[in-house]
């Protein structure tokens, strides 16, 4: 069984347009053909009268003082015959005077025969047939004989008409072919530059497949859409980049919270086993805070592995979400105090349809964030605020503020902006991105300002219906 190999884009693209430009250029060509060669007969038309016309103006002009001009008649007749046109000149009685048939009937056939060949070529569909008209011959305004003209009607093409036509038809095939040509470079140029920068960007896809995720595309487009999807690829490789060093920073910061308690009872126990230290309670008690330090990070990290799996079940009911705040912030009050810190409360008492658990989680964590890192006397103020169908929570404090390049990474899982802090107060970083993943769930969002050294601002969006 024979597989479809599949097209490359620009050769699809090329094919494509080449046809479209084929098809478009044929129709063109055939429209023309045919709107040149209607008015080439309605042309034609008019030519046959106008000859017949000018045939019996110079036959009337020969007859003078009473006599026929036999010589200049024979001379228009000659002339007639490679026109199409074979002449008969009778006087006012019948008489012959001149006839091209009597005369040259030979030539009068092998001409007429040939236009009708020309004709039915020009024009299949034209049934020629051989008309004899007959035309009075008049002298100030008088009869003075009769003009019969035989020729191929309703009308027949001239040697000029013929050889335009025949001009038009090889122009019309070079036009065709030389359109083809500039069809198919303009294909090809176009295609190259729609194929290359997606190329260039499979290219760089692939790498950073393998790791390589300093791999960037470098270059610019015309097309919007490219550039579009060349700025996307290079953000994913930022962002890749961005969360391989965090979680080379996880796996050490992991591994060294988890080595430092381990290792420390790891030490106490075999020094009890080996009878250097006596199992006394203070030994116990450094083992088992050692134990309930390892067990909160492990808690940790399954709670991050719970709600990063979408497994958050809310149990929502209405809430005073001002009353919670007031209660929740009590708890703070030993902190405040033993760093001095003013804390500025403005709130009301919103009805909300909240996980009042969860939702005093996220408080906790950013708040507990604010007085960690807010200086003595410094400030922190909780203000509320209500727009459109959302209740805002802002809490804002004076402290060492975010630098810019982290604000847009906080929320990523075990992302810390001060490695030093966090690990002296035992943080792994995950709070503000369960905080986060909490306040998502119920239908609203987190944002921050700050700036170095002034504080920061969390904004809690919460729907109120």
């Amino acid at each position: 069984m024979m597989i479809n190999k599949p097209k490359k884009l620009k050769h699809r693209f090329a094919i494509i347009f080449i046809l479209f430009s084929f098809t478009i250029i044929s129709l063109a060509s055939i429209l023309t053909y045919t709107y040149v060669n209607s008015n080439l007969n309605t042309y034609a038309k008019y030519n046959t009268q106008k000859r017949k016309d000018t045939l019996l103006k110079r036959i009337s002009k020969t007859y003078k003082k009473e006599e026929w001009d036999k010589e200049k008649i024979e001379d228009i007749g000659v002339d007639s015959i490679d026109e199409g046109l074979i002449i008969k000149v009778k006087d006012k009685e019948g008489n012959n005077i001149w006839s091209a048939r009597d005369n040259n009937n030979i030539i009068c056939e092998s001409v007429l025969k040939k236009i009708k060949q020309v004709t039915n070529k020009i024009n299949p569909g034209l049934n020629g047939e051989y008309i004899i008209e007959k035309l009075n011959i008049k002298n100030e305004k008088k009869i003075i004989g009769t003009l019969e003209i035989e020729y191929l009607g309703p009308f027949y093409y001239s040697n000029s008409e013929v050889i335009f036509f025949k001009l038009l038809k090889e122009v019309l095939i070079v036009v065709c072919v030389v359109s083809l040509i500039f069809s198919i470079i303009i294909a090809v140029v176009i295609s190259s530059s729609i194929s290359k920068p997606i190329l260039k960007v499979i290219k760089t896809i692939n790498s950073i497949a393998k790791g390589n995720y300093s791999d960037k595309v470098s270059m610019k487009n015309n097309i919007d859409e490219l550039n579009q999807m060349i700025e996307s690829v290079n953000k994913m490789a930022n962002n890749l980049e961005e969360q391989e060093k965090v979680r080379k920073v996880l796996t050490r910061d992991i591994s060294h919270e988890l080595r430092t308690p381990i290792t420390t009872m790891q030490i106490q126990i075999e020094a009890i086993i080996d009878g250097l230290w006596e199992p006394t309670e203070e030994r116990l008690k450094s083992i088992h805070h050692e134990m309930l330090r390892l067990n909160r990070l492990v808690v940790s990290l399954e709670k991050l592995s719970q709600y990063e799996s979408n497994d958050v079940i809310l149990k929502k009911e209405e809430i005073g979400i001002g009353k919670l705040i007031k209660s929740i912030l009590v708890n703070f009050e030993k902190k405040l105090l033993d760093k001095n810190i003013i804390l500025d409360l403005s709130i009301e008492d919103y009805k909300l349809l909240i996980d009042k658990d969860k939702i005093s989680q996220v408080i906790i964590n950013i708040f507990s964030n604010s007085i960690k890192y807010t200086p003595d006397h410094g400030k922190i103020i909780v203000r509320f605020f209500k727009k459109n169908d959302f209740i805002y929570i802002s809490i804002k404090d004076n402290g060492i503020g975010i630098d810019k390049k982290d604000i847009n990474q906080i929320f990523n899982r075990f992302y810390r902006t001060d490695k030093s802090r966090a690990t002296s107060s035992g943080g792994i970083g995950i709070g503000l991105t369960i905080s986060r993943t909490i306040v998502k769930s119920h239908g609203g969002n987190i944002e921050v300002k700050s700036e170095i050294n002034k504080g920061s601002e969390f904004i809690i969006s919460l729907p109120t219906r």
